[in-house]
Protein backbone atom coordinates (compact mmCIF):
# COMPACT_ATOMS: atom_id res chain seq x y z
CA UNK A 1 0.00 0.00 0.00
CA UNK A 2 1.56 3.46 -0.67
CA UNK A 3 2.28 5.75 2.11
CA UNK A 4 -0.01 8.33 3.12
CA UNK A 5 2.31 9.98 5.90
CA UNK A 6 2.14 13.37 3.68
CA UNK A 7 3.49 16.22 4.82
CA UNK A 8 0.65 17.62 6.71
CA UNK A 9 -1.01 14.97 7.82
CA UNK A 10 -0.38 14.98 11.03
CA UNK A 11 -0.75 18.56 12.03
CA UNK A 12 -4.16 18.15 10.21
CA UNK A 13 -5.04 15.96 12.81
CA UNK A 14 -4.06 17.64 15.81
CA UNK A 15 -6.07 20.41 14.26
CA UNK A 16 -9.09 18.65 13.51
CA UNK A 17 -8.90 16.88 17.12
CA UNK A 18 -8.02 19.89 19.23
CA UNK A 19 -10.76 22.26 17.36
CA UNK A 20 -12.93 23.99 20.28
CA UNK A 21 -15.86 25.35 17.69
CA UNK A 22 -18.59 24.53 18.91
CA UNK A 23 -20.57 21.71 17.66
CA UNK A 24 -24.06 22.02 16.42
CA UNK A 25 -25.14 18.50 18.11
CA UNK A 26 -24.80 19.75 21.58
CA UNK A 27 -25.48 16.13 23.28
CA UNK A 28 -22.93 14.57 21.38
CA UNK A 29 -19.86 13.48 23.28
CA UNK A 30 -16.47 14.75 22.05
CA UNK A 31 -14.55 12.37 19.57
CA UNK A 32 -11.60 11.41 21.56
CA UNK A 33 -8.71 9.53 19.85
CA UNK A 34 -5.56 7.68 20.77
CA UNK A 35 -1.94 7.62 19.94
CA UNK A 36 0.76 5.05 21.01
CA UNK A 37 4.51 4.29 21.23
CA UNK A 38 6.13 1.00 20.17
CA UNK A 39 9.64 -0.03 19.86
CA UNK A 40 11.59 -1.89 16.71
CA UNK A 41 12.04 -4.87 19.19
CA UNK A 42 11.87 -8.48 18.16
CA UNK A 43 8.15 -8.52 20.20
CA UNK A 44 6.50 -6.21 18.41
CA UNK A 45 3.77 -7.61 15.70
CA UNK A 46 2.33 -5.04 12.83
CA UNK A 47 -0.62 -7.52 12.47
CA UNK A 48 -1.42 -7.12 16.07
CA UNK A 49 -1.21 -3.15 15.48
CA UNK A 50 -3.50 -3.84 12.82
CA UNK A 51 -5.78 -5.49 14.49
CA UNK A 52 -6.61 -2.89 17.37
CA UNK A 53 -9.75 -1.13 17.35
CA UNK A 54 -9.81 1.90 16.63
CA UNK A 55 -7.00 2.92 15.29
CA UNK A 56 -4.39 5.24 16.34
CA UNK A 57 -4.15 8.13 14.49
CA UNK A 58 -0.13 8.04 14.80
CA UNK A 59 2.44 5.54 15.90
CA UNK A 60 5.35 6.94 18.09
CA UNK A 61 8.81 5.37 17.50
CA UNK A 62 11.09 5.83 20.53
CA UNK A 63 15.29 7.07 19.56
CA UNK A 64 17.42 4.25 21.30
CA UNK A 65 20.73 6.51 20.90
CA UNK A 66 23.06 4.27 21.15
CA UNK A 67 21.37 1.78 18.35
CA UNK A 68 20.90 4.71 16.15
CA UNK A 69 24.11 6.30 16.21
CA UNK A 70 25.34 3.20 15.54
CA UNK A 71 24.00 3.59 11.76
CA UNK A 72 24.99 7.42 11.54
CA UNK A 73 26.89 6.62 8.01
CA UNK A 74 23.22 5.15 7.20
CA UNK A 75 20.32 5.84 9.01
CA UNK A 76 17.69 4.52 7.09
CA UNK A 77 19.46 1.14 7.86
CA UNK A 78 18.57 1.66 11.83
CA UNK A 79 15.63 -0.90 13.24
CA UNK A 80 13.54 2.16 14.27
CA UNK A 81 13.61 3.86 10.56
CA UNK A 82 13.66 0.34 9.30
CA UNK A 83 9.83 -0.17 11.44
CA UNK A 84 9.35 3.58 10.67
CA UNK A 85 9.09 2.74 6.72
CA UNK A 86 6.93 -0.11 7.25
CA UNK A 87 4.40 1.69 9.45
CA UNK A 88 3.84 4.48 6.26
CA UNK A 89 3.73 1.25 3.99
CA UNK A 90 1.17 0.06 5.55
CA UNK A 91 -0.90 3.71 5.82
CA UNK A 92 0.17 4.74 9.64
CA UNK A 93 1.37 8.53 10.88
CA UNK A 94 4.76 7.56 12.19
CA UNK A 95 6.15 10.18 14.64
CA UNK A 96 9.84 10.00 15.04
CA UNK A 97 11.72 10.39 18.43
CA UNK A 98 15.28 12.51 17.75
CA UNK A 99 17.84 12.68 21.33
CA UNK A 100 20.37 15.30 21.76
CA UNK A 101 22.63 12.60 22.97
CA UNK A 102 25.83 12.76 21.60
CA UNK A 103 24.58 13.79 18.05
CA UNK A 104 26.04 16.49 15.64
CA UNK A 105 24.68 18.77 13.19
CA UNK A 106 26.18 16.87 10.68
CA UNK A 107 24.11 14.05 12.02
CA UNK A 108 20.83 15.69 12.45
CA UNK A 109 21.34 16.82 8.73
CA UNK A 110 21.98 13.67 7.40
CA UNK A 111 19.08 12.11 9.38
CA UNK A 112 16.57 14.26 8.18
CA UNK A 113 18.11 14.73 4.54
CA UNK A 114 18.17 10.55 4.28
CA UNK A 115 14.68 10.10 5.50
CA UNK A 116 11.20 11.03 5.52
CA UNK A 117 10.80 12.31 8.85
CA UNK A 118 7.94 14.74 9.38
CA UNK A 119 6.98 14.19 12.66
CA UNK A 120 9.43 14.20 15.22
CA UNK A 121 9.60 14.40 18.94
CA UNK A 122 12.01 15.87 20.37
CA UNK A 123 13.91 15.00 23.52
CA UNK A 124 17.31 16.14 25.47
CA UNK A 125 18.15 12.73 26.72
CA UNK A 126 19.63 11.61 29.78
CA UNK A 127 22.90 12.76 29.02
CA UNK A 128 24.75 15.09 26.80
CA UNK A 129 28.43 16.24 26.37
CA UNK A 130 29.01 19.84 27.40
CA UNK A 131 31.13 20.24 24.01
CA UNK A 132 28.52 19.61 21.77
CA UNK A 133 26.21 21.65 19.95
CA UNK A 134 22.21 20.71 21.24
CA UNK A 135 22.69 21.16 25.18
CA UNK A 136 18.84 20.63 25.13
CA UNK A 137 15.81 20.01 23.03
CA UNK A 138 15.10 23.64 23.04
CA UNK A 139 18.37 24.00 20.97
CA UNK A 140 17.55 21.41 18.67
CA UNK A 141 14.06 22.44 18.00
CA UNK A 142 15.20 25.53 17.22
CA UNK A 143 17.34 24.29 15.00
CA UNK A 144 15.19 22.25 13.15
CA UNK A 145 12.64 24.76 12.46
CA UNK A 146 15.59 26.42 10.65
CA UNK A 147 16.30 23.84 8.17
CA UNK A 148 13.20 21.88 7.97
CA UNK A 149 12.21 23.21 4.32
CA UNK A 150 10.87 22.23 1.97
CA UNK A 151 8.42 20.11 4.43
CA UNK A 152 7.48 21.79 7.62
CA UNK A 153 7.99 19.41 10.30
CA UNK A 154 5.55 19.14 12.88
CA UNK A 155 6.82 19.18 16.14
CA UNK A 156 6.63 17.21 19.82
CA UNK A 157 8.53 18.11 23.16
CA UNK A 158 8.00 16.47 26.47
CA UNK A 159 6.28 18.10 29.87
CA UNK A 160 6.75 17.51 33.28
CA UNK A 161 3.31 16.73 35.53
CA UNK A 162 5.40 15.53 38.69
CA UNK A 163 8.60 17.83 37.83
CA UNK A 164 11.56 17.42 35.98
CA UNK A 165 14.07 16.15 38.88
CA UNK A 166 16.61 18.59 36.92
CA UNK A 167 14.69 22.07 37.56
CA UNK A 168 15.53 23.95 40.28
CA UNK A 169 12.21 25.08 40.62
CA UNK A 170 8.04 24.83 39.14
CA UNK A 171 8.32 28.60 37.90
CA UNK A 172 12.01 27.77 36.13
CA UNK A 173 10.81 24.64 34.74
CA UNK A 174 7.69 26.23 33.55
CA UNK A 175 9.80 29.18 32.34
CA UNK A 176 12.41 27.28 30.19
CA UNK A 177 9.10 25.38 28.71
CA UNK A 178 7.30 28.32 27.62
CA UNK A 179 10.80 29.44 25.90
CA UNK A 180 10.89 25.87 24.29
CA UNK A 181 6.93 25.73 23.03
CA UNK A 182 7.91 29.72 21.43
CA UNK A 183 11.10 27.88 19.11
CA UNK A 184 8.12 26.24 17.58
CA UNK A 185 6.28 23.12 19.09
CA UNK A 186 3.23 22.27 18.22
CA UNK A 187 2.12 20.09 20.92
CA UNK A 188 3.25 18.34 24.62
CA UNK A 189 2.87 14.91 25.46
CA UNK A 190 3.66 14.56 29.08
CA UNK A 191 5.59 12.01 31.07
CA UNK A 192 3.98 9.13 32.08
CA UNK A 193 0.62 9.72 34.22
CA UNK A 194 -0.30 7.97 37.39
CA UNK A 195 -3.50 9.83 38.00
CA UNK A 196 -5.62 12.58 36.29
CA UNK A 197 -5.41 15.28 39.12
CA UNK A 198 -1.49 15.64 38.19
CA UNK A 199 -2.69 16.41 34.35
CA UNK A 200 -5.05 19.13 35.38
CA UNK A 201 -3.15 20.94 37.65
CA UNK A 202 -0.34 20.36 35.09
CA UNK A 203 -2.52 21.66 32.13
CA UNK A 204 -3.19 24.34 34.50
CA UNK A 205 0.07 25.60 35.56
CA UNK A 206 0.63 25.92 31.96
CA UNK A 207 -2.08 27.81 31.19
CA UNK A 208 -1.10 30.11 33.11
CA UNK A 209 2.54 30.02 32.08
CA UNK A 210 1.34 31.35 29.26
CA UNK A 211 1.52 28.06 26.95
CA UNK A 212 -1.41 27.07 24.77
CA UNK A 213 -1.08 24.09 22.44
CA UNK A 214 -2.28 20.91 23.43
CA UNK A 215 -1.48 18.94 26.16
CA UNK A 216 -1.39 15.55 26.04
CA UNK A 217 -1.65 13.26 28.65
CA UNK A 218 0.72 9.93 28.37
CA UNK A 219 -0.70 6.85 29.97
CA UNK A 220 1.66 3.65 30.52
CA UNK A 221 -0.06 0.96 32.08
CA UNK A 222 1.97 -1.77 33.79
CA UNK A 223 2.26 -4.80 33.06
CA UNK A 224 3.78 -6.04 36.38
CA UNK A 225 5.17 -4.35 39.75
CA UNK A 226 8.84 -5.10 38.66
CA UNK A 227 8.61 -3.07 35.80
CA UNK A 228 6.45 -0.66 37.48
CA UNK A 229 9.09 0.09 39.90
CA UNK A 230 12.19 -0.04 37.06
CA UNK A 231 9.68 3.08 35.10
CA UNK A 232 9.84 5.31 38.36
CA UNK A 233 13.73 4.69 38.76
CA UNK A 234 14.40 5.60 35.30
CA UNK A 235 11.93 8.34 35.39
CA UNK A 236 12.67 9.75 38.59
CA UNK A 237 9.22 10.19 39.27
CA UNK A 238 7.75 10.25 43.05
CA UNK A 239 3.79 8.64 43.49
CA UNK A 240 1.36 10.96 45.43
CA UNK A 241 1.13 8.98 48.93
CA UNK A 242 -2.54 8.07 47.70
CA UNK A 243 -1.32 6.67 44.33
CA UNK A 244 1.62 4.94 45.65
CA UNK A 245 -0.44 3.00 48.36
CA UNK A 246 -2.22 1.50 45.44
CA UNK A 247 -0.01 0.10 44.01
CA UNK A 248 2.13 -1.59 47.02
CA UNK A 249 -1.04 -3.12 48.30
CA UNK A 250 -0.47 -4.79 45.01
CA UNK A 251 2.83 -5.62 45.23
CA UNK A 252 2.96 -9.43 45.39
CA UNK A 253 0.12 -10.39 43.28
CA UNK A 254 0.84 -12.89 41.02
CA UNK A 255 1.10 -11.57 37.23
CA UNK A 256 -2.00 -11.93 36.11
CA UNK A 257 -3.54 -10.20 39.13
CA UNK A 258 -1.49 -7.46 38.51
CA UNK A 259 -2.04 -7.03 35.22
CA UNK A 260 -5.54 -6.95 35.83
CA UNK A 261 -5.59 -4.33 38.73
CA UNK A 262 -2.93 -2.10 36.93
CA UNK A 263 -5.73 -2.14 33.78
CA UNK A 264 -8.77 -1.49 36.03
CA UNK A 265 -6.83 1.16 38.04
CA UNK A 266 -5.47 3.27 34.09
CA UNK A 267 -9.33 3.09 32.76
CA UNK A 268 -10.53 4.90 35.75
CA UNK A 269 -7.24 7.48 35.02
CA UNK A 270 -8.28 6.78 31.48
CA UNK A 271 -12.31 8.01 32.28
CA UNK A 272 -11.57 10.77 34.76
CA UNK A 273 -9.09 12.54 32.38
CA UNK A 274 -11.98 12.33 29.41
CA UNK A 275 -15.16 13.44 31.59
CA UNK A 276 -15.37 17.62 30.56
CA UNK A 277 -13.09 19.20 33.65
CA UNK A 278 -13.06 22.80 34.18
CA UNK A 279 -12.27 22.64 37.47
CA UNK A 280 -8.82 25.30 37.29
CA UNK A 281 -11.42 27.67 36.19
CA UNK A 282 -10.01 28.28 32.65
CA UNK A 283 -12.58 26.86 30.62
CA UNK A 284 -10.51 23.92 29.23
CA UNK A 285 -12.12 22.05 26.55
CA UNK A 286 -12.21 18.03 27.65
CA UNK A 287 -8.71 16.13 26.68
CA UNK A 288 -9.63 14.96 23.25
CA UNK A 289 -6.06 12.65 22.79
CA UNK A 290 -4.50 10.05 24.87
CA UNK A 291 -1.31 8.31 24.56
CA UNK A 292 -0.17 4.88 25.32
CA UNK A 293 3.42 3.97 26.20
CA UNK A 294 3.04 0.70 25.46
CA UNK A 295 6.07 -1.14 25.38
CA UNK A 296 4.48 -3.71 22.61
CA UNK A 297 2.27 -5.21 25.49
CA UNK A 298 -0.29 -4.46 22.60
CA UNK A 299 -2.62 -7.13 24.65
CA UNK A 300 -3.17 -5.17 27.30
CA UNK A 301 -3.74 -1.83 25.09
CA UNK A 302 -6.42 -4.17 23.85
CA UNK A 303 -8.21 -4.45 26.76
CA UNK A 304 -8.01 -0.90 27.84
CA UNK A 305 -9.48 -0.03 24.50
CA UNK A 306 -12.13 -2.50 24.92
CA UNK A 307 -13.33 -0.87 28.58
CA UNK A 308 -13.07 2.25 27.00
CA UNK A 309 -15.42 2.04 24.08
CA UNK A 310 -17.72 4.53 24.98
CA UNK A 311 -15.00 7.53 24.48
CA UNK A 312 -13.04 5.51 21.41
CA UNK A 313 -15.36 5.18 18.41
Amino acid sequence: MAAVDDDDVLRTKLDRIFDTRPSADTSAKPTVSYSIEIAAKDDFDIARLQNLTPQPIFCSLPWISDDNLRYADDFPRSPTLQLAGRLREAQYTVVTHVSCYNITEQQVDRLFDSTDIRNAFVIRGDTVNPAQRFQNSADLVEYLRKREHPHRLTLGVGGYPYGHHQSPSVADELRYLRAKIDRGVDYLLTQTLYDAGSYFRYRDRCRRAGISVPIVPGIYVPHSYRHLQAMLALTRIQLPPTVRDAFEAHANDAPEQFEAFAIEYFVGVVRELLEPNDAAGLNEPPVRLVHFFTFNKLGVLEKVLQQLGEFFQ
